[in-house]
């Protein structure tokens, strides 16, 4: 016999009047709950205009959460394996969709080809430009009308940023400037569609579309059109409804596009309780990455590191003359040997401190002479190196410490000119900052631990 549910013989106690008025009890504040998420008018229509044209109810719904804003809602308990959300691609915008669309035949000719993202872009702007007449009005409607994203950023915001994130943001803004001019000269042989044109397709259009795509895509492959740029794979997909699933890296899900059902789906492998926000997991990105890329970072994202150039390393070895840089062709050599490992790339540190990429590194720039010859022995032996490894140590510190010296003098700064409580933009970029101190804090304590223990051994 299984065991009553919790509360059981307190119910039976207290009667069946007391049971009955309970259950309207939580009905009433269920309807009233349900009710509230979706008054916003611009959800509403969104579902509308959804369900009419093919999309699949799948008991979520969409509402504003206090730490994420607008996301997902499940209205029932999600299990895992269950498909979320299955979107007709004929609710998806893609390079066909903008080719069988009025401004088709103006992208086949235009000069010089288009990438995707501009045509999508393009497409954006047109369709937002026609208002009401347009069939994606109401999935226009619920976008954001500007971004947290690089190309936002104040001056003052892109000066606050660490070295390797601002040089990331200007190569970014580049891009985007350097794409609205490259089609500008073109943009006249819309006069027949649009006679206002040059209203409509400035630059701060521009942006927020260029934007939307960066920010709110899916992939999909496309038909790689012969008339497009081939620099940019053909692989976005803008998909209402979708793109408001907010995401969490502490959650497992399977997005594609099902070739059988002509439906993009999005299937979980986590469980959701019933009235929970639904997240999906965009990849496993780092706080710096998912600002750049989204608009947004994340309180203790697991996946976040401090990240480190070869030319870091070198700059801390020059200090003395130990692990022979005076030499450049020893240098040389191992720099050879750290591109011809791929060990030039993603070195970084955690809290939970060196990466094994930064700690290799480390490691050969460390070698002299002897053990560059046999280094892959002598990386074997690591541990029972104690001179080598003591180097590395010494070097790692040093590397962590001066990195956490510059970066207080940033954040310092930072905290003078940002002001938070008028930029979204700025509260990102001082948790960023800090996030960075908290990594390289915990990675220098934890070097400073394992170096004592070494020594009490």
């Amino acid at each position: 016999m299984a065991a009553p549910m919790p509360g059981y013989y307190e119910m039976t106690k207290k009667g069946r009047s007391w049971r009955n008025r309970r259950r309207k009890s939580q009905k009433k504040e269920e309807g009233v709950r349900l009710a509230s998420l979706m008054s916003r008018d611009d959800n509403i229509e969104l579902m509308r205009w959804l369900r009419k044209n093919g999309f699949r109810d799948t008991h979520l719904v969409l509402t504003d959460f206090p730490d994420t804003g607008r996301g997902v809602m499940a209205t029932r308990n999600l299990k895992e394996g269950d498909c979320i959300v299955s979107l007709p691609e004929n609710l998806l915008i893609t390079t066909t969709t903008v080719v069988n669309s009025r401004l088709g035949q103006y992208i086949k000719n235009w000069k010089p080809h288009l990438t995707p993202k501009q045509v999508l872009s393009l497409f954006l702007i047109a369709e937002k430009f026609r208002g009401k007449d347009s069939f994606w009005y109401p999935y226009l409607q619920t976008l954001p009308t500007s971004y947290t994203t690089p190309s936002y950023f104040s001056t003052a915001e892109v000066d606050a940023l660490p070295p390797a994130v601002r040089e990331a943001t200007l190569q970014h803004r580049k891009v985007l400037q350097n794409s609205y001019k490259s089609l500008r000269t073109s943009l006249h042989t819309l006069e027949p569609l649009f006679p206002d044109w040059k209203t409509a397709f400035t630059f701060k259009s521009y942006r927020w579309a260029w934007a939307t795509v960066y920010t709110r895509s899916v992939y999909k492959k496309g038909p790689a059109w012969e008339f497009l740029d081939p620099s940019d794979r053909d692989v976005y997909a803008l998909a209402p409804f979708l793109d408001m699933l907010n995401h969490s890296p502490s959650v497992q899900t399977d997005t594609d596009f099902n070739v059988k059902s002509k439906c993009y789906e999005v299937k979980t492998e986590t469980a959701c309780r019933k009235y929970s926000q639904v997240f999906i997991n965009y990849d496993p990105y780092d706080n710096a990455r998912l600002l750049m890329e989204y608009g947004f970072v994340l309180p203790h994202n697991p996946h976040s590191v401090v990240k480190f150039t070869v030319d870091d390393l070198v700059a801390c070895l020059s200090v003395d003359d130990r692990n022979g840089l005076s030499n450049k062709n020893l240098l040389q050599k191992k720099m050879e040997l750290l591109s011809q490992e791929s060990l030039t790339q993603n070195l970084s540190c955690s809290t939970e401190g060196l990466s094994w990429r930064l700690q290799t590194a480390l490691q050969i720039l460390c070698m002299d002479h002897d053990s560059i010859c046999n280094w892959r022995i002598v990386l074997g032996q690591t541990p029972h190196d104690p001179a080598l490894r003591s180097t590395v140590q010494l070097v790692a510190q040093r590397l962590i410490s001066r990195r956490l010296e510059q970066h207080y003098s940033l954040t310092q700064v930072a905290e003078k000119v940002l002001n938070p409580g008028s930029s979204l933009m700025s509260i990102f970029i001082l948790m960023l900052l800090k996030e960075d101190l908290n990594i390289l804090e915990q990675s220098l304590q934890n070097m400073k631990s394992n170096t004592d223990g070494d020594l009490e051994q």
